[in-house]
């Protein structure tokens, strides 16, 4: 057999083939990564060793290949521990998602308006303009959703009816817009752009569009194309996209049907300046009985209009199935917010929920998911399930691409109080991230330190900082070593949290920009997320 895409799941390459034979007798081979691998066991029942060696193969390589190229990009200066490329040893240190915390605002916004029958999942795009100093959120529920305006309002609740089976079940999809000057307080301005239900006093943008993802592009040398949406067909699953000058008054539909997506999500897309193209997010989908599963694909552009064929990247199993998920540069990687929904059985579409969770890539082709069913933004707890009394996201959650201030992260999501298919409430939620603290390595035993070893990486800068936590009584010192581990100088402890913290050396030691180094961190009672080069 030969593989035909690369999952996640599975260490492997496009290309492999391989053979397992009796007793033990097995190859694989991978002729994109030039590598043939055989064992031979000679046992009864068979242990296929082979397979088992895979993620150590893999990674050996990956690693090998990620040194060369953190050597040949000296311009990359900042560096997130959760790149596993970088990392050449641990000793008692486990990589942990990074804390959140939710606005006690929350949800910020709701749906209020006789065009906002039903948030849905909202999915929602906040960005903080900087020109206009303004925050900008769109988002695109069911401006007509029959299922619940034909319903009465007393009947509208899990115990009377079932959503899913509701009649009629017309819907009709558009692209709404909100503003707010401090993230927190938001309005809904009427812009007479588009009527509803005889007039166009309303906060609709463009009608149509499914699960669009709204892209300012400050790169665009075209100012009617400054706004970008990518989204798709409400019928028939085409993928579109339609350009803006001010993200309010929109041009006509493009298609892109060389994508071939199978299933609408929250598409949305960023610029790469190591691809000089355009990297798009999109899903496709397995006819699997019953409750089919979606997976994340990629696709990208040069232009933003010619795409290529979508090609999975993210895949789950129906019981765990990859929603959503949106993308964005931080520290020299591809980070991706992923929407993970979780069904309780295979066998029916009841009790789903989802969560945001977090994953990486190198270069958007290969995407690596940091703790696997551990949520980033989790749905907050309640002890018993009482439909209308539960938290405001404690169904489901689809994230916005982060806004990045000066002193925080902040993750936008739409935020939903049950059960993914059923009656649910919805708004825009918040919550706030400290800078690079996405994942961070923090000591596995708490009473023991950790020690946490990089590869040869370049200096862009003669100052080292660090972001990191450290508790009361706790500390991180970093030790300086030369490509071939030769020790060159130790730091002063640092005792408190900091972002991009300089780093003291002793005796007068100065990093010499354009040279490999190795560091050594090791810490008690800390959480190291970062490090950085600078002048």
């Amino acid at each position: 057999a030969v593989r035909t895409r690369k999952i996640d799941s599975v260490p492997s390459s496009v290309g492999e083939y391989e053979w397992l034979g009796g007793a033990g007798t097995e190859y694989w081979l991978s002729p994109k990564d030039e590598l043939t691998v055989i064992t031979l066991t000679q046992q009864m029942p068979m242990i296929e060793l082979g397979q088992a060696i895979k993620p150590l193969v893999y990674g050996a390589l990956e690693k090998q290949a990620s040194v060369k190229s953190t050597k040949s990009k000296a311009h990359r200066d900042r560096f997130l521990l959760l790149d596993s490329r970088i990392i050449d040893s641990t000793t008692n240190a486990n990589l942990a998602l990074g804390s959140v915390q939710k606005h006690p605002s929350n949800p910020l916004f709701v749906a209020d308006k006789p065009w906002e029958p039903r948030y849905d999942n909202m999915y929602p795009n906040v960005i903080f303009d900087e020109e206009e100093q303004l925050y900008k959120c769109w988002y695109c529920p069911f401006i007509v959703d029959e299922r619940t305006t034909k319903t009465p309002l007393a009947k509208r609740k899990p115990t009377a009816t079932h959503y899913m089976s509701a009649k009629p079940n017309k819907r009709d999809e558009a692209i709404l817009y909100a503003t707010s000057k401090d993230g927190i307080h938001w309005e809904k301005p009427e812009l007479g752009l588009v009527e509803f239900d005889g007039n166009k006093q309303n906060n609709i943008v463009v009608r149509g569009p499914s699960g669009a993802g709204v892209h300012k592009d400050l790169r665009e040398k075209n100012p009617a194309r400054r706004y970008k949406a990518f989204y798709a067909a409400q019928v028939g699953y085409m993928q579109l996209i339609r350009f803006s000058a001010d993200g309010l008054n929109w041009g006509p539909e493009i298609r892109c049907p060389e994508i071939a997506i199978q299933s609408d999500c929250h598409a949305n897309m960023i610029w790469s300046p190591e691809l000089q193209k355009y990297v798009g997010i999109v899903r496709h989908y397995d006819r699997f009985p019953v409750v089919g599963n979606r997976k994340i694909a990629r696709t990208e552009s040069a232009d933003g209009l010619k795409w290529t064929r979508s090609e999975l990247i993210i895949e789950g199993t129906p019981k765990n199935q990859m929603h959503d998920m949106v993308i964005f540069r931080a520290g020299g990687v591809f980070l991706g917010l992923l929407g993970v929904m979780d069904y309780p059985t295979v066998k029916s579409m009841e009790g789903v929920r989802q969560q945001i969770e977090l994953a990486w890539s190198p270069d958007s082709y290969t995407w690596h998911r940091v703790r696997p069913g551990t949520a980033l933004v989790a749905n907050s707890p309640k002890s018993d399930r009482e439909y209308g009394t539960m938290p405001y996201d404690w169904g489901a959650m689809f994230p916005s691409q982060p806004v990045f201030r000066e002193n925080e992260v902040q993750i936008f999501y739409g935020a939903s109080d049950w059960y993914f298919f059923d009656w649910r409430k919805s708004g825009l939620a918040m919550a706030t991230l400290r800078p690079d603290g996405w994942a961070g390595y923090e000591p596995s035993d708490k009473k023991k330190r950790a020690a946490v070893s990089t590869a040869p990486i370049v200096c862009t800068g003669d100052h080292l900082r660090v972001s990191a936590d450290i508790q009361n009584n706790g500390w991180l010192k970093v030790t300086a070593l030369n490509k071939n581990g030769t020790p060159l100088a130790s730091s002063r402890a640092m005792t408190g949290t900091g972002t991009d913290a300089v780093v003291k050396w002793e005796n007068d030691f100065a990093l010499t920009s354009g040279e490999p180094v190795r560091l050594k961190f090791e810490f008690s009672q800390a959480k190291l997320y970062s490090f950085s080069f600078g002048g």
